[in-house]
């Protein structure tokens, strides 16, 4: 099922890939595709390292270019700008030292004839470096830059992040950090990046206050594959620092046709405040972690990609996450942010194909993490809604103390907007109309996570200065962020997860209050599950909240720990004036129900003193809100002791709502207790 929120942006893309690819665009343009957009099977034209489209150079200088001959180029002059350098065939070396390396000047280009190597003999650890614009870079091998695990979050290529730089037709490979580095209006495209020492390609610069460090990225029709080879996670645990492409703090990103593949970690990673990124028509097969991780950043369209045989290694390694194909960790959509690129304010994954991942999309918020917390590893950074958006030192990184003590994350986090804009929420993501597949013999499981889709929070409630706790966190992406799972087709033995991350079956997660994957089919059926309560979970347990509870005459309604039955919070309603006396829930016309029989159950007891009888109205609506019938529950024997009330009853015909009424005589000053009300399908 096509989706019209991502066609902007897909139109988007369709005119971007024809400027930068020419015909290999239009050869991967016409390999097959399902439905829904994807490619059926792997296209010839991004087996990039196959086709060794570096070696498609010129074969002799072109006209007015400086010729770079085969052998020791220590000291020759790579600086002048706007000249052509043109690498004769043969391997070219830097001489032996550590920092030998090409500086280029501005406008300059430099192409490698077929069989031109450029090598830095595991001696050098850079090859192209400095702060010249509008570079371009084609045609060329270069291989074996850094001396052994060098580099960590360094690059190769563009080792400086300057601006404006074209890198193609590439193959880099055997390079200690990232083989590319990539700044504001770069191109990375027709590359194979492999087997590198920590990434494929990373996008990063120091923090700007106020805005994004690097701005306007396209990443076209590469390939990506093996990269993590000094196994960076295991060197430095828990740095988050390997895997295909890493872009940090980036603003418009165009990553598309790329083959992202066995990876020794996640296949693409955009990590903090990243905004306004498509990921169009890419295949991310068999990488060890997650295919795409999203986190801590905003807008993003993941559509028409290949997900498959993700998240193996990591869902083995670490069983107390699920190890997606896609994860969402405090991401979404925020229409104060850009979203030209992305073409929505949402985080849409629309039309994408799913095959034997370890689990399928995650979509999790930490309670803990927000701006100025050391629950948050990229602590320097703050949301874009706070000013200052870097926090100044000193930073105290002892948890749970705040990161900065003068930063308005804390000085005025228990206050909005402040309340709402120090923390990166996972809100406004929607994953429709995808295909997931799952045959749980293909997949190497370990632990309750391996095939499940999750919609989950988890933390801890021990930052005494934090405003937040868990179960709020838990209850707004649930059911408050407007996170959405709808039309996707499910093949297999699925499963779901909510709230901790426990899991429950397709029903449960079809049914109220979670009312999942509207529209959407498992292996066939989509038939309407059964609601297990009509009623949303703070009007049936006043955990949260009290729900749509309201005083009607006569009476107060509030939410007390003195009424709970299980759990801990209840309904409380004590009489203010003698006779009769009502409450209701008061959101007219009722709560969404279906015609047909229902078991109706609650618990009661008199407070002190007591109510001695009341009785429990259940009013029937239909579409039009007019009233079809009432039904009547006498609440009858009641003390200080806790008595389970149930009734089967039939909603009639043309049923679309139901509302509760509570109605009952007495004197000023008694009190019920009321809890765990449940409106079920029989």
């Amino acid at each position: 099922m096509r989706h019209p929120v991502v066609v902007g942006a897909l139109l988007a893309v369709v005119a971007t890939a024809g400027l930068l690819a020419g015909q290999t665009t239009g050869a991967a343009a016409s390999a097959e595709s399902a439905s829904g957009g994807w490619y059926t099977e792997l296209p010839d034209a991004i087996r990039v390292c196959d086709n060794a489209t570096w070696q498609d150079g010129p074969e002799s200088a072109p006209e007015g270019a400086i010729v770079v001959p085969a052998g020791d180029n220590a000291g020759f002059d790579f600086g002048q700008s706007g000249k052509t350098y043109w690498f004769a065939p043969g391997v070219h070396t830097l001489g032996d030292g550590q920092y030998s390396q090409i500086t280029p000047g501005d406008g300059s280009t430099f192409l490698g004839a077929p069989g031109a190597v450029l090598d830095g003999m595991n001696k050098n650890v850079y090859a192209f470096t400095g702060h010249a614009s509008n570079v371009r870079i084609a045609y060329l091998e270069i291989r074996n830059f850094g001396r052994g695990a060098d580099n960590k979050n360094e690059g190769v290529i563009n080792h400086d992040a300057a601006s404006g730089w074209v890198m193609e037709h590439l193959y880099a490979h055997h390079n200690d950090g990232a083989a590319v580095f990539l700044g504001n209006a770069n191109t990375v495209r027709f590359s194979c990046l492999k087997d590198n020492g920590q990434y494929g390609a990373s996008a990063y610069r120091e923090e700007i206050e106020g805005e994004r460090a690097v701005k306007d990225l396209v990443v076209h029709n590469n390939e990506i594959a093996g990269n993590n080879q000094d196994d960076w996670e295991t060197r430095e645990q828990g740095c988050g620092c390997s895997g295909g492409v890493k872009f940090w703090d980036v603003e418009g990103a165009t990553v598309t046709q790329n083959y992202v593949h066995d990876n020794l970690g996640v296949g693409l990673w955009a990590d903090t405040n990243n905004v306004d990124f498509l990921f169009d028509r890419n295949w991310i097969e068999h990488n060890e972690s997650e295919g795409i991780w999203y986190e801590i950043s905003y807008n993003a369209t993941i559509t028409r990609n290949v997900f498959k045989k993700n998240g193996w290694v990591g869902g083995n390694d670490n069983q107390g996450s699920p190890s997606p194909a896609i994860y969402i960790s405090e991401s979404g959509g925020d229409a104060r942010l850009p979203s030209e690129v992305s073409g929505s304010t949402d985080l849409n994954i629309a039309d994408n194909y799913f095959e034997d991942n370890f689990s399928g999309v995650s979509i999790f918020e930490n309670a803990n993490r927000f701006c100025n917390s050391n629950g948050n590893t990229s602590k320097s950074y703050c949301t874009p809604f706070v000013s200052p958006t870097v926090i100044p030192e000193p930073h105290n990184t002892d948890y749970p103390n705040p990161i900065n003590d003068t930063h308005p994350c804390y000085t005025g986090i228990a206050n909005e907007p402040l309340r709402t804009d120090c923390r990166w929420h996972s809100r406004n993501v929607k994953v429709t109309g995808n295909e997931f597949r799952f045959e749980r013999s293909n997949v190497p499981c370990a632990g309750t996570y391996c095939g499940v889709q999750a919609l989950y929070a988890q933390g801890a409630d021990n930052m005494s200065w934090a405003p937040y706790t868990v179960t709020e966190i838990q209850q707004n992406v649930m059911f408050n962020a407007g996170n959405s799972f709808a039309d996707n087709t499910y093949i297999g033995d699925w499963k779901f997860a909510k709230g901790w991350g426990e899991t429950v079956t397709w029903d449960v997660w079809r049914a109220a209050p979670y009312n999942q994957d509207a529209g959407s089919t498992l292996n066939g059926s989509s038939e309407e599950p059964p609601t297990p309560n009509a009623l949303d979970t703070d009007t049936s347990t006043l955990e949260g909240s009290i729900g749509t509870w309201a005083a009607w005459y006569s009476a107060s309604a509030e939410r007390s720990a003195e009424a709970a039955h299980e759990g801990d919070y209840g309904l409380r309603v004590e009489v203010t004036e003698a006779h009769g006396w009502g409450v209701t829930t008061d959101n007219w016309p009722g709560f969404t129900a279906r015609q047909g029989g229902k078991q109706i159950g609650f618990w009661a007891r008199q407070g002190s003193p007591g109510v001695s009888a009341a009785t429990l109205s259940v009013l029937w609506r239909d579409s039009s809100e007019e009233l079809l019938r009432s039904d009547e529950i006498t609440l009858d024997g009641l003390s200080t002791s806790w008595k389970e009330f149930t009734a089967e009853l039939t909603a009639p015909a043309g049923t679309a709502t139901v509302a509760l009424e509570l109605t009952g005589d007495g004197d000023a000053g008694e009190v019920l207790h009321l809890d765990d009300i449940v409106i079920a399908d029989a």
